[in-house]
């Protein structure tokens, strides 16, 4: 089904595949971007380009000209989703059809991190919804944790030794796209996302020292000592007290559920931890 789809997030872990399983799928892409230069270089003429900010109103429109579907990522950067309200009304108020929005597993009983207020808001907006709660990204490790496992050797990360149903953000962008490109099937639902195995920390960093053939730790720091160092590197502070909130709800073991609806919107076994490490293994490297 053709569809034309507003991709939020478009340069991240998980919305540029969501824009490519749509253009797979026929979908006309467009992608909401601070800065071009980046996502030029990787989409070319494939995807439309529009410059946007949510803390920059006079950028709405331009975006959500003639968009049926949205897919919303909330940015790191934003911990008060406050500025994100007055974008959803007029994606209402423009004609959006249905929004896909990128949220957190077990949101739904959880009111502390930003994600619970987005979803009441688009709920309560009355366009058609559907929303999609992964578990901690795999992908999270050679981004955000990357230098720490190719410099340390260590995943620097307070989670504890609660098992994480980890999910690969390749697979979660391929769902979106299913989503997105079907949404009688899937408005007014949420999913919860998870890999087909829950592994602790521990057990992740024995499969990066077998993958990548030298020994990865796991150093597991204190919520404070984490937080300090990671303001120390330059951080922003409000995106590291939202790490820190998630990190403390994968220690409770808020992270651990494996659910196969993930598998259900893909057809087939989500991608496993190992194979995860070996196709990413150069980063580390």
């Amino acid at each position: 089904m053709s569809a034309s789809v507003l991709v939020t997030g478009i340069t991240g872990n998980v919305g540029e595949f969501v824009a490519e399983h749509l253009l797979r799928r026929g979908a006309s892409v467009r992608g909401a971007v601070t800065k071009a230069e980046k996502a030029r270089e990787k989409w070319g003429s494939r995807v439309e380009l529009v410059r946007f900010d949510f803390l920059e109103p006079a950028t709405f429109d331009r975006a959500l000209d003639g968009v049926s579907g949205l897919f919303l990522l909330r940015p790191p950067t934003i911990a008060d989703p406050k500025p994100m309200m007055p974008f959803i009304q007029r994606a209402k108020e423009r004609g959006v059809r249905h929004i896909v929005f990128l949220s957190l597993l077990g949101i739904e009983r959880n009111p502390l991190p930003p994600h619970y207020r987005i979803e009441k808001y688009v709920k309560n907006s009355g366009v058609p919804y559907t929303f999609l709660r992964p578990s901690f990204f795999m992908q999270n490790l050679n981004t955000a944790h990357c230098a720490d496992i190719r410099e340390r050797s260590d995943i620097f990360i307070p989670a504890g030794k609660a098992p994480v149903s980890f999910v690969d953000t390749r697979d979660i962008g391929e769902a979106a796209a299913a989503v997105l490109c079907d949404p009688e099937r899937y408005a007014h639902h949420g999913y919860t996302l998870t890999g087909g195995a829950a592994l602790t920390f521990d057990e992740a960093a024995a499969i990066f020292t077998s993958v990548l053939g030298r020994p990865i730790t796991y150093s597991n720091p204190s919520a404070g000592a984490f937080r300090r160092e990671m303001m120390c590197r330059g951080m922003p502070r409000e995106f590291v007290n939202v790490m820190v909130a998630l990190y403390f709800t994968t220690k409770l073991g808020l992270a651990k559920r494996v659910t196969p609806e993930l598998e259900a919107l893909l057809g087939r076994k989500p991608t496993t931890f190992e194979q995860y490490v070996r196709d990413y293994a150069d980063c580390w490297r």
